[in-house]
């Protein structure tokens, strides 16, 4: 778990154009993470929202960096963003799907963890996340 004398700063990402049922679930993902700032269990929370997906032809742009640096992140750690994100070349482009709710982990302003991801062990989800800040329980998704 994340050392506890350091509480870790949130970024909840939603996609823009969710269905009724996935709202309602972003939805619950703030409620909790609203209640671990509360609590102090998060030193910050941050909501973003993201289109559903990003068409990659010259450059980049804010999203595109941000899905470079989780995907970065993730494979530092030995984890994957695969296949929650999802990247398909195209021949004159890039695409990049979205997952619905993604949270960033940031300890001390640096981006410590990406969920949803998996590793060897298996998958984490956003709902592991908030459970393991919830009750400071061990996670892999969370552990250096």
């Amino acid at each position: 778990m994340i050392e506890s004398n350091t509480r870790p700063a949130l970024v909840v990402y939603l996609r823009a154009s969710a269905s009724l049922p996935a709202r309602e679930r972003q939805e619950e993902v703030i409620e909790r993470a609203e209640r671990l700032e509360r609590e102090g269990r998060i030193s910050d929370l941050r909501v973003r929202h993201w289109d559903d997906r990003v068409v990659v032809q010259n450059g980049s742009d804010e999203t595109v960096e941000t899905f470079e640096a989780f995907k970065t992140r993730a494979t530092e750690i030995g984890h994957t963003i695969e296949p929650f994100f999802q990247e398909h070349e195209r021949a004159d482009a890039r695409e990049i799907v979205f997952p619905i709710i993604c949270i960033a982990v940031h300890v001390e302003e640096e981006l410590s963890r990406v969920f949803p991801c998996r590793d060897e062990e298996g998958a984490y989800s956003v709902w592991d996340c908030l459970t393991a800040l919830e009750t400071d329980g061990e996670l892999a998704g969370l552990a250096d």
